[in-house]
């Protein structure tokens, strides 16, 4: 047989003249002849064992650069080639299969409503073996869980816990996320402040 034209080349290979094209800039797969002064491009059927081994591997993913590889192997090596190649891509999809399995089931839960968190609560306090009364203060509610540990030996203790307590109660409604930090912090000051009160007036 005699030299085939690129376009009978690409149509024996099932391949585009286009992509033969990219292929000879590459050096992956060269003409055998081009003519001088028209530039066309003439391919020998030998090279079309090439050309569809080349194809083929494209149709799997295979990029060029390790075709041009493979393609250079003898076929025992070639195969192994491959085989590395392949394990590769299902490692891959592997991972990104469970990528996508966490970003679908992420997505999913924001569609769901947000379920409401009941705060079962039981409090028990015990005076100890030094103090004459029991000092501490505890508050459960919808949204806070709040203890005050009594301190001192008087009922002025009582007092300080007691006053504690209340000036973190307003706590305990919906705060947005964003401001949680900043209005917890607020409260802390604000009983922090009405202990110190308390205790300078003797309360």
């Amino acid at each position: 047989m005699g030299l085939l034209t690129i376009g009978a080349f690409a149509r024996a290979a099932r391949l585009s003249p286009k992509a033969l094209r990219l292929y000879d800039e590459l050096g992956l797969l060269r003409p055998v002849s081009v003519d001088p002064v028209s530039g066309y491009r003439f391919y020998s059927p030998a090279q079309l064992e090439r050309a569809r081994l080349v194809a083929w591997l494209r149709r799997i993913g295979m990029p060029l650069a390790r075709i041009k590889v493979v393609c250079g192997l003898e076929n025992a090596g070639a195969a192994t080639e491959i085989a590395a190649y392949w394990r590769e891509v299902e490692a891959d999809v592997r991972s990104r299969a469970k990528l996508a399995s966490f970003l679908i089931e992420q997505l999913s839960r924001k569609e769901e409503p947000m379920s409401s968190l009941t705060i079962r609560y039981a409090v028990r306090a015990d005076r100890g073996l030094v103090r004459e009364s029991n000092q501490d203060v505890a508050y459960a509610g919808p949204h806070l869980l709040a203890v005050a540990d009594g301190f001192g030996a008087t009922s002025e203790a009582r007092s300080a816990s007691s006053v504690a307590i209340d000036a973190l109660t307003p706590l305990d409604t919906t705060i947005p996320a964003g401001e949680l930090l900043n209005a917890l912090s607020d409260a802390v000051d604000n009983a922090g402040t009405a202990v110190r009160f308390c205790r300078r007036v003797g309360l």
